[in-house]
């Protein structure tokens, strides 16, 4: 299901939003994300928070303290004011946080599928309406407007993310931004085009989830590797625009103020040390 898929995803952006508060309210917040594509029966819903609970369970007993051992790793790579952060040290943060959600997505896939195996056509039929018309909302906000709104807002959201971690942008930074957004062009109705070549290949997939006995391995595969899907040329894109993005952010790290350097290490010690407390103890026979 669609919607537990892109739940799940909470577990890797808490570093936006808080995770000490919002990681313990994921048993309640996800189901009733949930509610939002898909009725489920009342045996559907008990599955669902019975396997979610185990889920959470191993995610905050095994994966936790290694995203806070990530996040100091960082850190310390910052730290240095005399050394530069390179952009192959920029490459390996990437690398790291895309293996995180396939570890991830590999885990949960199980799960997922068990469920999506027991809901009805019609279940799957309102599962895709409902996120068709999600996409249309994101091609009105996305993919619709003028190329000169749609820049200047992806402008805007990069600065809100730059500063979240780093504090206000200097005018040289700001600028930055600014031609990387240009560089990057109009590439969102690409982007849209390819969330719904992705989504297609899991309703042909769900068709089968009773009459083929691999359709468990296959949709979990599916949610691991994606990008198995992306035409050649939206490959190539995507490539392009996550070079540019590696540069902009080799270029930001090169320009850092001593505050803003300050904020940064401030920032990454407390999302490791959320991430530390909120980790669950492993009991000795888990350990071994």
């Amino acid at each position: 299901m669609r919607a537990v898929i892109l739940s799940a995803l909470t577990l890797l952006v808490l570093t936006a939003c808080g995770p000490r508060w919002y990681y313990h309210q994921l048993d309640w917040m996800i189901p009733w994300y949930v509610d939002d594509y898909l009725a489920l029966d009342s045996g559907q819903r008990n599955e669902l928070e019975r396997r979610l609970a185990i889920q959470l369970n191993w995610h905050c007993r095994t994966q936790l303290t290694e995203y806070g051992t990530f996040l100091k790793s960082v850190r310390r790579d910052f730290q240095p004011s005399d050394t530069t952060v390179t952009r192959e040290q920029f490459v390996y943060y990437l690398q790291s946080l895309s293996q995180y959600w396939k570890d991830l997505m590999a885990q949960i896939g199980p799960d997922v599928a068990d469920i999506v195996i027991t809901a009805s056509d019609d279940q799957i039929d309102e599962l895709f309406r409902n996120i068709e018309k999600d996409n249309l909302e994101r091609q009105r906000i996305y993919v619709d407007p003028p190329e000169r709104e749609i820049l200047q807002n992806r402008t805007d959201r990069m600065v809100e993310r730059l500063e979240r971690w780093m504090g206000t942008l200097t005018d040289t930074q700001y600028d930055a931004v600014q031609q990387w957004s240009q560089d990057m062009g109009a590439t969102t109705d690409q982007w849209l085009a390819n969330r719904r070549r992705t989504q297609q290949a899991f309703r042909q997939l769900m068709a089968t989830r009773r009459l083929d006995s691999a359709f468990k391995e296959k949709f979990t595969a599916l949610l691991v590797s994606p990008e198995v899907v992306r035409t050649k040329a939206y490959q190539a894109q995507l490539d392009r625009n996550i070079a540019l993005m590696l540069d902009l952010l080799t270029d930001i790290e090169k320009t850092l103020t001593e505050a803003q350097r300050s904020h940064l290490l401030a920032y990454l010690a407390s999302l490791a040390e959320d991430f530390d407390r909120l980790a669950c103890e492993i009991p000795p026979n888990d350990a071994q």
